[in-house]
């Protein structure tokens, strides 16, 4: 989800469980785990960092209490500039930012792709898959509510109210697309929901190939797209390249992955991604390798 929805929920939370003063902590631990966008600045040339990424390392556990506290120590340091209160800083102010960022990782469990859980320890991702990533729905009306909560056009009280009206009402619709799709896609490797609550694009293992349908509700399956796993080459050819850092990052932000022997390069993509089918997450589609690099032993 967008950082204004994660801000609001975290928001309406506050008020609703009756701690309005720990709203300004809450909504920094809930946005500051976005920062993580500004990782790509000093990874995108570091193939071994691939979950510095947004949507990495800062989504799994660990990196909440590591952004948690870097937000909470911002805090302090501004209270000592003379910006904040110190007073208003207490251990139950900071309990609320790191509250805020496990919030976070909470509203996106639903979402695909997914989030590394247990970073640095696994990079395995870790989602629901009833929501689509960002809700242009739910960020639009995010920036809807606030405008006129700013305005004074509603009170605070107002606008929260009709601001999780809509948010459970969104909730609600796509768990009942969620529900009502299961059993035509039952057997699916994976099903990626997409903005339109009807939509689905389901991901099918059969054996030697990957095929990619998508799925509309009230209508079926559309037509499926194949694509073989190994081309001119195998999975034993293959093995010892995995443990390279540009294959691990590929792995990890692929949906599927098909292997190519072209003359003497290894090419490994995500067809997917690649052909622009489907578009998030923007890094690592392709690695090629030259077959001629020593292999990383298997471990």
């Amino acid at each position: 989800m967008d950082s204004l929805t994660h801000a609001l929920a975290a928001a309406i939370l506050a008020y609703m469980l009756g701690f309005p003063q720990y709203i300004p902590f809450i909504v920094i631990g809930a946005v500051i785990i976005d920062a993580d966008v500004l990782f790509g600045l000093f990874s995108k040339n570091s193939p071994e960092a691939y979950l510095f990424v947004h949507g990495g390392i800062a989504h799994g556990i660990a990196g909440v209490c590591i952004m948690s506290a870097s937000a909470c120590a911002g805090i302090w340091l501004a209270a000592l500039a003379g910006f904040v209160n110190p007073a208003a800083i207490t251990p139950a102010a900071c309990a609320a930012v790191f509250a805020g960022g496990l919030l976070h990782i909470a509203m996106d469990l639903p979402a695909s792709p997914g989030i590394p859980l247990f970073a640095p320890i696994s990079d395995k991702k870790y989602a629901l898959f009833v929501l689509p990533g960002p809700s242009l729905l739910l960020m639009a009306a995010s920036l809807f509510f606030l405008i006129w909560i700013a305005l004074g056009v509603v009170t605070l009280a107002e606008g929260m109210a009709v601001y999780a009206a809509i948010f459970f009402a969104f909730l609600f619709v796509r768990s009942i697309a969620f529900a009502a799709s299961r059993p035509a896609l039952k057997g699916a490797y994976r099903v990626l929901p997409q903005p339109d609550p009807r939509r689905w694009v389901a991901f099918y293992d059969d054996g030697d190939e990957w095929t990619v349908i998508e799925f509309l509700l009230g209508k079926g399956f559309g037509d499926p797209a194949c694509y073989p796993k190994y081309t001119w080459t195998d999975p034993a050819h293959v093995a010892p390249y995995v443990s390279l850092p540009e294959v691990r990052g590929l792995l990890y932000n692929s949906y599927i992955v098909t292997a190519k022997k072209e003359g003497d390069t290894l090419i490994l993509s995500d067809p997917v991604r690649e052909s622009g089918r489907l578009f998030y997450p923007p890094y690592y589609k392709r690695v090629v390798i030259p077959v001629a690099q020593k292999p990383v032993p298997i471990r």
